[in-house]
């Protein structure tokens, strides 16, 4: 089992919302990466959150916008695209396709994850539906 403080990366944070709100078919933005942006922010910001992984607390946020972006996290987005590991090529590139046997697969390493870093991605899944829905 992964041990979420120790193990968990953005790029495995990412991969295992986008399967878990995939299942939900919750719609997940490409083009506007804001609520992502926000997510993670919130995620960064809220020092409550059991079993919170360390690279939160070291990722940087740039305020030149009108909310905080995250370089890393863009680029984590975007190379999911680049990969063919998720599309936006639907009209406009607003929302992430995830294919199926990609969702299955970052499905399964969730199961895996120890109790505290499943309980994490839940948590960090409610609040995806939360900055997704607005």
């Amino acid at each position: 089992m992964q041990n979420v403080s120790e193990e968990m990366s953005l790029g495995t944070l990412v991969t295992l919302l986008v399967a878990d709100l995939h299942r939900k078919k919750m719609p997940l933005p490409f083009r506007n990466q804001e609520p992502w942006h926000q997510l993670c922010y919130a995620l960064k910001m809220n020092t409550e959150i059991p079993g919170k992984p360390k690279f939160l607390d070291e990722l940087v946020f740039d305020w030149d916008g009108p909310y905080p972006k995250c370089e890393e996290l863009s680029e984590f987005l975007n190379g999911l695209h680049i990969t063919a590991n998720v599309s936006g090529l639907n009209p406009g590139f607003n929302f992430i396709r995830v294919k199926d046997d990609d969702a299955a697969r970052w499905s399964s390493e969730l199961e895996s994850l120890d109790p505290a870093a499943k309980s994490f991605v839940s948590h960090a899944a409610q609040i995806a539906v939360q900055e997704f829905s607005q």
